[in-house]
């Protein structure tokens, strides 16, 4: 039997394209390596998940004795809503732009 344990981030300032292309990158790998990766990863969304997976990996050393074995199992992705926003230009003008979020939730398991 396999235990799991759960971190997860709302309203990330980051588009899900984005993300998901680095939760492809450390899925169903050992904590610890996937923690090193995101650590050299030159990306904004390397930081956010860099948090979530450590904050994942600390609920699980807390409840359980053996953080060496712990891989993630998966990562969900998903879509917030977005922040709608304008910026005001010459001669009256107004130019709308959207800002993305997303969510992430980091589920780890024991091997």
């Amino acid at each position: 039997m396999s235990a799991s344990m759960t971190a997860t981030l709302k309203y990330a300032l980051t588009s899900d394209k984005k993300m998901l292309l680095l939760a492809k990158l450390v899925q169903w790998k050992n904590v610890a390596e996937s923690l090193r990766i995101l650590e050299f990863t030159q990306k904004k969304a390397a930081g956010i998940l860099h948090k979530v997976v450590k904050s994942a990996f600390s609920n699980a050393v807390a409840s359980w004795s053996a953080p060496e074995s712990l891989y993630i199992n998966t990562i969900h992705v998903g879509r917030w809503p977005k922040l709608k926003r304008m910026r005001f230009a010459s001669r009256s003008k107004v130019h709308r732009y959207v800002k993305h979020r997303s969510y992430v939730k980091v589920i780890l398991e024991n091997k």
